[in-house]
């Protein structure tokens, strides 16, 4: 019989890429279980994933693959309080013919708290992969939509076979935001906020009559089951929180207010303008998640003629940047807890805003907790997660130094007891020796470049320069509009990297572009992390200009 057991777990996995053992001995570490708690030179065992011991006094199992952890740093695996991560969106709903624009139906409203963003989920979807090399770990995943798209999930960052194995607890909250359907009630914000009123009045109601009927038919009508309303039940019981979309400081007061009037349990999620809501927030009880999406910082005009209202003008916004940025900080000194949300954040600017939100006067403890045990506690997982404890689940990010410190680099991360290994790049300075500036000069000149966007195949040049080993850009053709500079434009090891921004009805798009050069040819991928899209960009270089 125990052969026949041995044969059967041997077979479990027809791919043959299981790891041979899931117990790890990771030693002689400096080991970070929460913020301000630190053990050096400790050794932490994970076994089936999840952590079996954590100390400087250690036995290590026998059936353990040993990873030296001499300078190494390990820290508990970071946690995302809101975003769309392995979601996939769904194509919108065309407008119904003959549209009863005053009474629309619910899912061409986007009324459809029912669903779940577990029906969204793919197990392949980039933006899983970007995040847990960034050290995240868990992330909580809410569904694309309008005004209620459904329930959102909290999700491990791990290869998986199917979107089950990513579940770690569903259904956890109810998703909403300020997103009204085209052309139809509820159209515009107040709109929204009478629907949801009548909304939760209705349901209110219903539950209440469920129950009646539950507990006593006798001479009542039979409750009309309704499904929108149903899924207002836990919200109303508030055993359930409502996930309010709310990133500007007037959608974050009009969800208070909704909430003031209502009573369910509220958190604000991808909160970008908070700088003047401590007090209201604290009153309100409400719980929240900062957004890790940060804006550029200004340029002040290079014209010495510059009018008193251009000076005044380019002043207000150093001044709106510096809130944007000081906020975390001024929550941390009001008592605030508050977690960060990744939602319209792309994977490879988040190490570099963790360092800008410390430059701003956010204390490294401050963060480290806002993506560890704060994020755990307001999503109600920290029995399982957010700190590294015997017992909780194995989830850490291990990197070649503090991991706040600009050179430090992830060697390791761990999602679930899985281990997942990144290569560490010599980093190199981006403007410094003439054999750095001659390295820059192979990107240098002319390109011919083209995107195969979702709406269709576009062309045009790219042009870079070299300015002193400091490398510039400029981008024309996009969408058939004005030059779009290239900014945060690096070369290092053959790869190219960088962002512009187009005007998209309105409304500037941020476009994120990472690829490799070999020769003259540039093979990459454009990424638009509001639209959680990403599609080629190839480009080559015209040696003739």
């Amino acid at each position: 019989m125990l052969f026949l057991s041995f044969g059967i777990l041997a077979q479990s996995d027809p791919t043959g890429k299981s790891p041979a053992t899931r117990t790890y001995a990771i030693t002689n570490a400096t080991i970070v279980q929460a913020p301000g708690k630190v053990i050096e030179g400790a050794t932490i065992i994970f076994n089936n994933g999840l952590i079996s011991s954590v100390g400087a006094n250690t036995n290590i199992p026998d059936n353990a693959e040993v990873i030296d952890g001499t300078d190494l740093f390990i820290y508990p695996g970071f946690i995302d309080g809101m975003s769309y991560t392995g979601a996939d969106r769904p194509e919108q709903m065309k407008r119904p013919d003959g549209l009863f624009t005053p009474n629309p139906p619910n899912d061409y409203a986007g009324i459809t708290p029912e669903l779940q963003v577990t029906q969204q989920l793919k197990i392949d979807e980039k933006s899983i992969d970007d995040l847990r090399k960034a050290g995240f770990t868990i992330s909580h995943s809410v569904p694309y939509g309008r005004m209620l798209p459904g329930s959102g999930s909290i999700i491990t960052l791990k290869d998986a076979t199917h979107p089950d194995d990513l579940i770690l607890t569903e259904n956890v909250s109810m998703y909403t935001q300020f997103v009204g359907a085209p052309g139809a009630y509820p159209g515009n914000t107040l709109g929204i906020m009478a629907k949801w009123r009548d909304l939760y009045r209705n349901a209110e109601f219903s539950k209440q009559h469920t129950e009646m009927y539950a507990s006593n038919p006798t001479g009542m009508d039979r409750p009309t089951r309704d499904r929108t309303l149903e899924a207002f039940y836990p919200v109303v019981s508030k055993q359930k929180p409502v996930f309010y979309n709310a990133s500007s400081s007037l959608e974050a007061r009009r969800a208070m207010r909704l909430q003031k009037e209502l009573g369910f349990s509220l958190v604000l999620g991808n909160l970008k303008e908070g700088w003047d809501l401590s007090s209201a927030i604290k009153e309100s009880n409400a719980k929240v998640f900062l957004s890790l999406d940060l804006p550029k910082e200004p340029k002040d005009s290079k014209d010495k003629k510059k009018t008193d209202e251009v000076k005044q003008l380019e002043e207000r916004r150093m001044e709106f940047y510096k809130k944007y940025l000081t906020q975390f900080s001024t929550m941390e000194k009001a008592g605030i807890k508050f977690g960060i949300s990744t939602m319209e954040t792309t994977g490879s600017k988040i190490k570099d805003n963790f360092l800008t939100l410390i430059e701003n006067g956010l204390s490294e403890d401050a963060l480290l907790a806002s993506l560890t045990i704060n994020a755990a506690q307001l999503l109600g997982i920290d029995n399982i997660a957010g700190t590294l404890e015997s017992g909780k689940l194995a989830n850490a990010v291990i990197t070649n130094g503090p991991v706040f410190d600009k050179k430090s680099q992830i060697k390791y991360v761990f999602v679930d007891g899985d281990r997942y290994e990144y290569d560490l790049k010599e980093k190199k300075e981006a403007n410094g020796s003439k054999a750095n500036a001659t390295g820059l000069n192979t990107v240098v000149g002319t390109w011919e470049y083209t995107v195969e966007s979702p709406q269709g195949v576009q062309t045009g040049t790219m042009t870079i320069t070299n300015e002193d080993g400091e490398l510039a850009g400029t981008l024309s053709g996009m969408q058939g509009g004005p030059d779009s500079d290239l900014n945060n434009l690096t070369f290092l090891d053959g790869s190219l990297s960088f962002d512009f921004s187009f005007d998209g009805g309105g409304q500037s798009i941020e476009i994120v572009v990472v690829g490799t050069v070999t020769d003259n040819e540039f093979d990459a991928e454009a990424s638009i992390a509001v639209f959680n899209v990403s599609f080629p960009f190839t480009a080559t270089k015209d040696e003739a200009k």
